[in-house]
């Protein structure tokens, strides 16, 4: 599934018990589970949003890095790709929710635990 958040710019970071990234297309996404973020020398920085410790330095850098592509797999894993080659990759979670994406208009998309996603139209 295409989230449509190409050519969109991160406005923002936020660090709290989840990671957020905020969009210029008034998207908000929020890491909720162990994720992994691919620098472009291609190095995999697995983080906690928790406690993202070593990864901050990494995920402060995608303010101002613009979306190339934005996935939903079979199983519920998000891949978002980034102009500066960051991607960053979020799995299912079995007991929690992992992620959710809000946009304009009331539109939802969340991972479900285990991986299932539910969609919200706004509309």
């Amino acid at each position: 599934m295409n989230l449509n958040l190409q050519g969109q710019a991160v406005t923002r970071v936020c660090f709290d018990v989840a990671f957020t990234v905020l969009t210029s297309g008034d998207c908000e996404l929020r890491v909720e589970t162990e994720a992994v973020l691919r620098v472009p020398a291609g190095d995999d920085v697995p983080f906690d949003p928790e406690s993202p410790d070593v990864a901050v330095p990494h995920l402060a850098r995608l303010a101002r890095d613009v979306i190339n592509e934005a996935e939903v797999g079979r199983a519920g894993d998000l891949i978002i790709e980034f102009e500066s080659g960051m991607r960053l990759t979020v799995r299912p979670d079995e007991d929690y929710e992992a992620w959710g994406l809000v946009g304009p208009n009331g539109k939802r998309v969340t991972c479900m635990p285990g991986g299932e996603i539910a969609v919200w139209s706004g509309e």
